[in-house]
């Protein structure tokens, strides 16, 4: 029984370790980066619908005229 008591406290130390050790890589890959592009990407595409928008309603108005 203390064998495996101590097997797991080991095993709960060395993923301490990891995690304190590896912080930043840990996060770098688990969330940053995608999160990062969808957000690039949804900023640009709002621009560009908001470009056509604006290019529509100055052709309407010419076609008002």
């Amino acid at each position: 029984m203390l064998k495996y008591i101590v097997t797991v406290l080991f095993g709960i130390c060395i993923g301490i370790y990891i995690g304190v050790a590896y912080k930043d890589q840990i996060v770098d890959a688990i969330n940053s980066s995608p999160r990062e592009q969808i957000l690039d990407l949804f900023e640009g595409v709002k621009g560009q619908v908001s470009d056509t928008a604006d290019e529509l309603a100055e052709k309407l108005e010419e076609l008002q005229s």
